[in-house]
């Protein structure tokens, strides 16, 4: 709910003070906001199944 209600606030955090945001449900991490700038390893392409890990659907 957090989230919904400031998004834009958390965005800016993201885009301009290069933060990374954790986003969680029932305290259990679920995804990371990060700035399109921020060096990050590991990058998925979700745009291509093909590329996911075989057990990722385990995890959910």
């Amino acid at each position: 709910m957090d989230m919904r209600q400031n998004f834009g606030t958390l965005l800016n955090q993201v885009a301009i003070k290069d933060e990374e945001i954790v986003i969680e449900r029932a305290g259990k991490p679920l995804a990371r906001l990060v700035s399109m700038n921020s060096a990050t390893s590991g990058k998925l392409d979700f745009r291509d199944i093909g590329k996911l890990p075989n057990d990722i659907w385990n995890e959910l």
